[in-house]
């Protein structure tokens, strides 16, 4: 999710723009993580053939009735993304012990509210941006309305898919842990609390404090609980997980850090780029230092840690 309410069309803002830059602009970072990933998972692999496979299997059909919704779903999801999120679920699942396999449908999951939460950020209300990935943004395609529902409808949808893992024990934990870091506490919090300190005459300087927590939330979160999926499907040994969920939240964070050192922007504006290097870097070594401790089976983990602080240097 682009951080930023700052670079709006019709608004002025007396405070410097953190994050955004011209409309249609995507961070340099996911460019540079969905290549990584090319290597990791690539999309002709087990993996991300399991991917995609569940994920046009999830999706209702295009021809089913409402037809121009599920069109627009499908569109949202099915856009060339390089599925960083799903990687993560199955990589920890993985690194816990279990079989990637297991954790598909909370990948689906998370990468239907990772879809919802880009098509309602698209909006003009919020980033207002007319292209993602080269394509026209959902509510250019589809119009404004439509795309709102196609959000909500996305939404709702993760939550169907998480019903059906079984037992019902582990989808209980699984939708719990995915509705904290999509709503208030998460994700939606992240998005509030941005607004609201960076909307035009709030008369409130960010500082690190703020930037921090807008950027656990808003993008951390959803980091982190993806992790958090894959080990809870993968084991049940809460030391794995509090493992995974320490991993997932230095890395979430990291993301974000680094992706505005790409961008030139975000913490660049609240301090130097010689700090937000070391601040990646000790992210960093403490995602690495969780994702070790699962051996060989936590390798997927490390090489995605490992190229997120090489894309900085």
């Amino acid at each position: 999710m682009k951080i930023s309410s700052l670079t709006r069309k019709k608004k002025t803002n007396p405070l410097p723009s953190l994050r955004g830059g011209p409309k249609g602009r995507r961070s340099n970072l996911r460019t540079e993580i969905a290549s990584a990933l090319s290597g990791i998972l690539p999309r002709n692999d087990r993996y991300g053939a399991l991917i995609e496979n569940a994920l046009r299997r999830a999706l209702p059909s295009e021809k089913s009735r409402p037809a121009e919704v599920h069109q627009a779903m499908r569109y949202a999801v099915l856009n060339g993304g390089k599925r960083f999120r799903p990687a993560l679920v199955l990589s920890a699942c993985e690194a816990v012990g279990g079989d990637p396999r297991r954790a598909l449908l909370p990948a689906c999951a998370v990468e239907m509210i990772h879809a919802y939460s880009l098509v309602h950020d698209d909006l003009p209300a919020l980033d207002d941006d007319d292209l993602r990935r080269g394509k026209p943004t959902c509510h250019k395609k589809f119009g404004e309305a439509l795309a709102i529902l196609t959000g909500d409808a996305l939404l709702t949808l993760a939550f169907e898919i998480l019903s059906e893992v079984k037992p019902p024990g582990i989808a209980s934990q699984l939708t719990r842990e995915l509705a904290g870091a999509a709503g208030t506490q998460g994700m939606i919090g992240g998005q509030v609390v941005d607004i609201l300190l960076t909307k035009n005459g709030s008369g409130h300087e960010l500082d690190l404090a703020d930037l921090d927590y807008i950027s656990r939330n808003k993008t951390g979160r959803l980091i982190q609980a993806s992790t958090v999926l894959g080990a809870v499907v993968g084991t049940r040994s809460r030391a794995k997980i509090r493992k995974i969920r320490r991993f997932g939240a230095a890395l979430g964070l990291a993301f974000q850090v680094a992706d505005d050192i790409m961008d030139r922007d975000g913490y660049l504006q609240l301090m130097s780029l010689s700090d937000a290097r070391k601040k990646v870097g000790s992210l960093i070594q403490s995602a690495k230092q969780e994702a070790a401790s699962f051996g060989k089976k936590g390798a997927r983990l490390l090489e995605l840690a490992d190229f997120l602080l090489g894309s900085i240097q």
